[in-house]
């Protein structure tokens, strides 16, 4: 029995091609985050706008696909950076897409370097660490595995995260 990937054939393909972690990081986020012109409130509560942007957005902001694509090169930029700076190992270029993923939907803030994630992944335990993205499943407080709270596309997230860590 074969099971099904999470990830798209564009990843795949990156992946099979032999790409870095930064052109399938590129990818694989523009498929989570789509793109929206107009800020809006993301399920955390905070504005957002273009590919999961947000500093600085305000209610009403609009941007253009230029200006979009510009801010997702920055942050794209901003969630290697963090991830380079907690991380001493070396990873392989999945690994590395798939963690600048996770830095780049939870940011780099004192959780996120402290976790047990990043331990594991100091420890050289890719197995350990890749499976702890599936833990990383709240949001603005809601656990985003109950149905309810309307945020089952981070669950989703987190899986083909880690399917992408472990390839």
């Amino acid at each position: 029995m074969t099971t099904r990937s999470r990830l798209s054939q564009a990843v795949l393909a990156l992946v099979a091609a032999g790409a870095s972690s930064a052109a399938i990081a590129h990818q694989f986020i523009g498929e989570q985050e789509g793109i929206t012109l107009k800020a809006f409130r993301d399920g955390a509560n905070v504005w957002t706008i273009c590919r999961g942007h947000t500093e600085g957005v305000k209610p009403g902001d609009t941007a253009t696909p230029e200006k979009c694509a510009a801010f997702f090169a920055s942050d794209i930029g901003v969630a290697f950076a963090n991830l380079d700076r907690v991380v001493k190992v070396d990873m392989s270029e999945t690994m590395r897409a798939a963690l600048a993923s996770w830095f780049f939907h939870v940011g780099g803030g004192k959780k996120a370097r402290e976790s047990t994630l990043i331990r594991k992944t100091n420890a050289g335990d890719r197995q350990g660490a890749c499976d702890e993205l599936p833990r990383w499943v709240f949001s603005g407080g809601k656990d985003c595995r109950i149905k309810a709270n309307n945020c089952g596309g981070i669950v989703e997230r987190r899986a083909a995260e880690r399917e992408l860590c472990l390839l």
